[in-house]
């Protein structure tokens, strides 16, 4: 008869009794876990409503991920519903909350952009927060990352001959202006410079002007031909001058005055050929100076021959420049 070690018999002893307390704690555990799975998300629920047009597998991977986001953003607690649409072939991601009521609507442009949309869905409805600060550099939507449509316009190049009459003085100027314009249907934004001067003779009333000026224009019509109505400011360069300098024979109605400073301006007109490349303007304009003309005080000498000349006081006058213009814009 064989005897079997006393320390085997201890060993086999030890290793039944151990897989004995191995597959007790196994099932312990196996137990245990999901109660305490189950204690942790007793005040969660978070459910997929709906989905029309949707596939029902891109449905339930849709709705798990979302619901992720969700017991992740509110601590395992809170009410969630989800629901899912096409429209052509976007897909309208509706999440709604129930207690405190809430619900957040994003256009995806298509299921695959959930994941990048569940996070964000997830933090701006349980945080309260617009949708818009929750971008970061690596879950912007496909929609946020497409440029904005923009009404059309078009710039164009102008040059213009005009007469130039002058309110509260008499003389008249001829000149030409060049400029750019930014042409819509209902507006207008021209960029200006204009040039003008006289041929006057020696004592005659003369008149000479310089400006820089950017404004914008109202069309009152989108047809061919429409009225409109401007202004805006500029910088002139003003001189008026009229009479002989002071001097034997000199005549006492003498002026010449000089300013140069901001300008505001007012004008009107008729615009033509607009539904064709070039147009056409014809338009008056009236620029206001914010202070007068001035010639300084004239004191009386002696000239070289013994006559005795008088002197004039210092004389001012308001002078406004009105253009009588044609413009061409192409």
């Amino acid at each position: 008869m064989t005897r079997v070690p006393e320390s085997g018999v201890r060993g086999g002893w030890f290793r039944t009794r151990g897989c004995h307390v191995a597959w007790g704690l196994a099932a312990f555990l196996s137990l245990a876990v999901p109660g305490v799975r189950a204690s942790a998300d007793e005040g969660f629920r978070c459910e997929l409503k709906e989905s029309p047009g949707v596939r029902e597998a891109d449905a339930a991977t849709a709705s798990k991920l979302v619901c992720e986001q969700l017991r992740r953003a509110s601590g395992h607690r809170g009410a969630f519903g989800i629901a899912l649409a096409t429209l052509g072939r976007s897909v309208v991601l509706t999440v709604t909350r129930e207690e405190p009521a809430g619900s957040l609507s994003v256009r995806l442009d298509g299921i695959e952009e959930v994941p990048a949309a569940a996070g964000r869905i997830a933090d701006a409805l349980v945080l309260a927060q617009p949708f818009a600060t929750t971008q970061r550099v690596d879950n912007l939507l496909e929609g946020e990352t497409r440029p904005a449509l923009t009404k059309k316009g078009s710039v164009k190049f102008s040059v213009g001959v005009a007469d130039v009459e002058s309110l509260g003085h008499g003389a008249r100027a001829s000149g030409f202006s060049l400029g750019l314009m930014y042409a819509s249907p209902r507006f207008a934004l021209p960029v200006e410079t204009r040039f003008a001067w006289d041929d006057s003779l020696y004592g005659e009333a003369g008149l000479s002007l310089f400006s820089i000026s950017v404004g914008g224009r109202g069309y009152l019509s989108k047809r061919d031909v429409s009225p409109f109505v401007g202004g805006g400011l500029g910088v002139l360069n003003l001189r008026a001058s009229e009479g002989e300098y002071p001097g034997p024979g000199a005549t006492s109605d003498y002026f010449d005055g000089e300013r140069s400073g901001v300008a505001p301006y007012v004008e009107a007109g008729v615009e033509m050929l607009r539904l064709h490349r070039g147009r056409v303007a014809f338009l008056v304009r009236a620029d206001l100076p914010l202070g007068a003309l001035r010639t300084e005080e004239i004191t009386g000498w002696t000239s070289w021959d013994g006559r005795e000349v008088s002197g004039y006081p210092a004389r001012s006058r308001y002078v406004v420049p009105v253009t009588i213009g044609l413009n061409v814009a192409f």
